[in-house]
């Protein structure tokens, strides 16, 4: 698996994600909230056999940043572990985590903030991971 970093406006980051983004089934799984992307996002792209297994955007928002809106194939608990482990973890570094994957974000370190019906307000405990 390869995890590519790019920033979201790169052209690049366009044609690797756009069909996902679009496809039906990806939206559902994203409980059909759209996906967006502005100079403040970096994402994180998991390929293998030159497919998309997974993306996670992660947005800067005055002083921390934020994971929201990413994409996991069939929910592959190995993909998703790839991506965290690549993000550059920061001081306030928040994550809206879908409740199936409350178990992944707590072993990458993430601590639960706030529970919403089908979400998670998480944060990354740097005391534990410095």
């Amino acid at each position: 698996m390869e995890i590519v970093q790019l920033d979201g406006l790169e052209p690049q980051l366009f044609n690797l994600i756009g069909p996902l983004v679009m496809n039906p089934k990806v939206l559902k799984a994203n409980n059909n909230y759209p996906f967006k992307t502005t100079e403040r996002f970096q994402w994180y792209i998991a390929i293998e056999n030159n497919d998309v297994t997974g993306f996670v955007p992660v947005e800067q928002k005055s002083g921390s940043y934020v994971i929201n809106n990413y994409y996991i194939h069939n929910d592959n608990q190995e993909v998703l572990t790839e991506l965290l482990g690549a993000i550059k973890f920061q001081k306030n570094l928040y994550a809206i985590v879908q409740t199936k994957h409350e178990a992944i974000f707590s072993n990458c370190g993430f601590q639960t903030e706030h529970r919403w019906t089908n979400y998670i307000k998480m944060i990354y405990n740097t005391d534990r991971h410095e």
